[in-house]
């Protein structure tokens, strides 16, 4: 999938949400919210949705590297 481009300021206020640091306390919540905004204006697929669910509990977990140890070696 391409990478998100904020084309409203709604888009800008959820990619800055979505990019929040790692650890940050509510840091993984807020993530999953913001990846639930972009899944719902197609811009982030099912699978990327998946591993921010994952790590939405987890503040420290990056939902990028869940995404891909989850892939298949043939992708």
């Amino acid at each position: 999938m391409q990478p998100i481009e904020a084309e409203t300021p709604e888009d800008r206020e959820q990619l800055a949400l979505l990019r929040l640091p790692l650890g940050a306390p509510g840091s993984g919540m807020a993530r999953y919210g913001a990846a639930m905004y972009f899944y719902r204006s197609g811009k982030l697929d099912a699978d990327l949705l998946e591993a921010y669910r994952i790590c939405c509990n987890l503040d420290s977990e990056d939902p990028d590297a869940v995404a891909r140890s989850r892939r298949s070696p043939d992708e």
